[in-house]
C-alpha cells in the first residue's frame, strides 16, 4: 500500500505559505486520494469540488502546487479541460503507477512460491485446506498450526484433592514443630515464653473456642499459633517496685488473693487497730460522788465548788475504770467542754 509523501519542510515552504492552512488541507486530502487511486498526480475535477471548495482550489493553483488545463509548467503533462494535476507529484518521492503495481506483482510471487513450499512439506494438495480460497493478501499458513483433524491436547493434570474443612476435635493438639515455632516467635516479639502448664491451658481456650464458634479448616496449626503467640503470660513485678505483703488472716495453705481483696483486709486490720487506740484513749475514772453537775463544770481538776463560789479539792476516792468506746452504740453525744472537776481527763 503506497503512502502520499509529504516534505518534512513543507510547513514553512513559499508556495504552502501563501496557500494558507484551508487549501492545505485539500491539498493533502486529494493527494491521499490520488495516491491510492494510482493516477500519477491527476486530480478529477468532480473529485477537486467534492472535498474542497472553489476558493480553495483556486489558492492552490494561484500558489504554484496544482495545475489546471493549458499551463505552461514543462515538466508536468497536460489535461482535460476541468481537471487538476499535482506539480511535482513524481520529484516529491511519491511513487508511479507502474511502480506500485511492480511491487505488488513481486509480492504476489513471493506468496506464491512460499505456498508452493508449503504443499510439499504437508503433502496437501494446492497448499490451502479444503473449502478455503486463495488470496494474495492471505498471510502465509504456519507449518506448526495443528489441522482440523489433529487430535485434541491432553488436558492439564489436576492436582489431588486437600483435605476437607472440619470442626476441630475435642482432644486436638499442637505439633511439635507448632510449639517450637511458636516460642520462637515470641522470643523473637520480645514475649516471655509458654511452659507446659500455659501451653495447656492456652490449647483448651483455643479448642473450646473453636468449637463454640463452629469454625472449620482443614488444618489448625497456623490458627494456634496465632493463638498462642499473642497469649498473655502473669504479669511480673517492674524494677524498682515495692511489694508489699499486706496481711489477709488466712491460713498457709489458703489460696492468693486479688489487690482488691488485700486492700479491703488491709483497711479492716486498721479499723481494728483504731478502734483499739481510741478505746484506751478515752479510758477515764469516774468517781461515784461526782455528780453530772461537777463532770460538766468548768473548774479545774481536782477542785469543787461552793455555793460561796470558791474551790474544794475533791476528796472522794477514785472508783473502777469505765473504758468509752470509739463509736458508742447508743445516739448520746460524748461532751465536748473541758475537764470536769472530779479528775476525769479528755483529749480535746
Amino acid at each position: 500500500m503506497p503512502f502520499f509523501v509529504v516534505d518534512d519542510g513543507a510547513h514553512s515552504h513559499r508556495k504552502v505559505m501563501a496557500a494558507k492552512n484551508a487549501a492545505m488541507g485539500l491539498w493533502v486530502r486529494v493527494g491521499s486520494w490520488v495516491t491510492q487511486q494510482l493516477t500519477d498526480g491527476h486530480v478529477p475535477g468532480d473529485i477537486a469540488k467534492m472535498y474542497g471548495t472553489t476558493p480553495q482550489i483556486t489558492q492552490l493553483v494561484a500558489a504554484g502546487l496544482w495545475h489546471k488545463s493549458g499551463h505552461d509548467c514543462p515538466r508536468c503533462p497536460q489535461l482535460p479541460p476541468g481537471d487538476y494535476f499535482m506539480h511535482d507529484y513524481r520529484e516529491s518521492g511519491n511513487p508511479s503507477r507502474a511502480e506500485v503495481l511492480e511491487r505488488r506483482k513481486r509480492a504476489a510471487e513471493k506468496k506464491r512460491k512460499h505456498r508452493a513450499g508449503e504443499q510439499q512439506r504437508s503433502g496437501t494438495q494446492g497448499g490451502t485446506r479444503a473449502g478455503q480460497q486463495a488470496f494474495d493478501d492471505e498471510p502465509p499458513s504456519d507449518p506448526e498450526q495443528p489441522e482440523d483433524n489433529a487430535p485434541p491436547p491432553a488436558p492439564a493434570p489436576r492436582r489431588a484433592p486437600g483435605p476437607a474443612p472440619s470442626v476441630i476435635p475435642a482432644d486436638w493438639e499442637p505439633s511439635h514443630d507448632d510449639v517450637q515455632a511458636v516460642q520462637i516467635a515470641r522470643h523473637d516479639a520480645g514475649r516471655a515464653p509458654l511452659n507446659v502448664d500455659q501451653l495447656d491451658a492456652v490449647t483448651r481456650k483455643f479448642v473450646r473456642r473453636m468449637r463454640d464458634d463452629g469454625r472449620t479448616a482443614a488444618a489448625w496449626g497456623g490458627r494456634w499459633r496465632q493463638w498462642a503467640e499473642n497469649e498473655r503470660t502473669e504479669q511480673q513485678a517492674t524494677p524498682g517496685g515495692v511489694v508489699v505483703h499486706l496481711p489477709t488472716g488466712r491460713g498457709a495453705g489458703a489460696q492468693p488473693q486479688s489487690t482488691a481483696d488485700q486492700r479491703a483486709a488491709a483497711a479492716f486490720d486498721l479499723a481494728n487497730k483504731l478502734r483499739a487506740e481510741g478505746n484506751q484513749r478515752w479510758t477515764v475514772e469516774t468517781p461515784p460522788s461526782c455528780s453530772a453537775t461537777a463532770r460538766h463544770s468548768t473548774t479545774a481538776p481536782s477542785a469543787r465548788s461552793t455555793p460561796a463560789g470558791g474551790l474544794q479539792p475533791c476528796t472522794t476516792s477514785p472508783s473502777t475504770t469505765t473504758p468509752a468506746p470509739l463509736w458508742p452504740a447508743t445516739t448520746a453525744r460524748r461532751p465536748r467542754g473541758p475537764a470536769s472537776a472530779c479528775g476525769s481527763s479528755r483529749t480535746t
